[in-house]
């Protein structure tokens, strides 16, 4: 994986990165429900979601696309069968399903259905600062795009790419070339991709030549939010770049950014002192 070039340009992967479903998915599920006298439990979303997620992804991969379905149609689909398999009859399901879909469908592009991580926005004002560019490359529906806006996020990116929209997906190299080309005159070697799956968006972005990091959240407490990285130079150069929260994002990358220029004394001691916080992490586990 490239190390040694200046980060030009900066990308974010967003569902459980940026942002996550407020309370779950589905308690959603079921209040909207509620409201048009569809009684189901959290249990039973629970039980049936994924189970119909993973039947729609085999029976028409990547949206429905290349079958002629639209994310709508190919969602609504979802919805139905979780709802269907949760034991609700279709006679009673039928009699206000376009309603209830339309709600749902509606509610997961606002701010009611996600909430940001607690480290978000302070990161990206920094990176902002700093003068990075940035954006988002989601394997998702164009609500992605919605969401970024409800979410008081696209004054931070300068682009937003739903893998829906473009046709194609991580880990493709061509999603990381495309926001390459939407980006413009940056090269891999000098783009950093950030996301919470190994494999699209940790290996999908080196084998495209980019930088990359592992956003590990599920091995940090949210009630203590304190810094701490993973980067033991023990491990394997194979083995993934990972963080615990974005706050140690601009840290990184000041590692990748010292590797090919010299540092002042301010800047070698900060970096002495992160290097001495991930010894100490790694001597603990």
């Amino acid at each position: 994986m490239p190390n040694s070039s200046r980060i030009k340009l900066i990308t974010f992967d967003a569902y459980n990165t940026l942002f996550k479903p407020k309370g779950s998915l589905s308690a959603q599920y079921v209040e909207e429900a509620k409201k048009f006298g569809i009684r189901v439990t959290r249990e039973q979303i629970n039980q049936h979601f994924g189970q119909a997620y993973k039947k729609q992804l085999t029976k028409a991969p990547f949206y429905g696309i290349s079958k002629g379905m639209t994310p709508q149609s190919w969602w609504k689909e979802l919805v139905y069968s979780t709802f269907i398999s949760a034991g609700i009859k279709e006679k009673d399901l039928d009699r206000n399903f376009d309603q209830l879909y339309n709600a749902l469908y509606t509610r997961f592009t606002t701010a009611e259905a996600y909430s940001l991580f607690p480290d978000v926005l302070s990161t990206l004002a920094e990176l902002k600062q700093h003068g990075f560019q940035m954006g988002v490359i989601s394997n998702s529906d164009e609500r992605v795009v919605k969401v970024i806006e409800n979410l008081n996020l696209n004054k931070y990116f300068d682009f937003v790419i739903a893998s829906s929209l473009v046709e194609c997906e991580k880990p493709s190299k061509r999603i990381y070339e495309k926001a390459l080309e939407i980006a413009g005159n940056v090269n891999a070697e000098h783009a950093l991709h950030v996301g919470d799956d190994v494999d699209k968006d940790y290996f999908g972005a080196t084998k495209a030549g980019w930088n990359a990091v592992l956003l590990e959240r599920t091995k940090l407490s949210y009630e203590d939010f304190s810094p701490a990285m993973i980067a033991d130079s023990s491990i394997p150069s194979h083995r993934p770049k990972q963080i615990l929260t974005l706050n140690d994002l601009y840290p990184y990358i000041n590692t990748l950014h010292c590797v090919d220029r010299p540092q002042d004394p301010t800047t070698a001691a900060a970096h002495r002192a992160f290097d001495q916080k991930l010894a100490a992490h790694a001597a603990s586990h």
